[in-house]
């Protein structure tokens, strides 16, 4: 996800992280492991830990948008996205807490065609900043 974020000119993420995964530093061995894996994208990232995903987005003076694997929300090329939009991902196996999705004041999916239900994670977070990131551009 950090060369998504990186490959799209986007430098900070804001991560709900109750496992403590994210930390201002790490140790060698796992500094080298991630700059290989990321190819130094993760570095080039701000992370910061949301400790109340409520009051996190409670804050945010723009729109939340939710992406969902639902029938019933807007279909990804559909939506119209605004620079100050928030887009928020939910795990991979749990997708995001139905209070969070409740907040949110846009919902989005990516239509499937096939007969699986889903995208992993890191494919439909790049699917999602793909169209977001096209849509800006072509409206600038």
């Amino acid at each position: 996800m950090s060369r998504t974020l990186e490959v799209f000119g986007l430098t900070e993420c804001w991560v709900f992280d109750p496992q403590r995964l994210i930390r201002e530093r790490y140790g060698k061995s796992r500094t080298r492991e991630q700059r290989v894996i990321s190819s130094g994208a993760f570095q080039k990232i701000r992370w910061t830990r949301v400790e109340d995903p409520a009051l996190f987005l409670s804050s945010h003076a723009g729109r939340v948008v939710a992406t969902v694997a639902s029938a019933d929300a807007v279909e990804l090329s559909s939506y119209r996205f605004l620079e100050t939009d928030l887009l928020l991902f939910g795990s991979e196996s749990q997708g995001l807490p139905a209070n969070l999705v409740a907040a949110a004041t846009g919902r989005v999916t990516i239509q499937g065609h096939g007969q699986t239900q889903s995208l992993n994670l890191a494919i439909a977070f790049g699917v999602v900043l793909f169209e977001c990131r096209r849509q800006l551009a072509t409206s600038a």
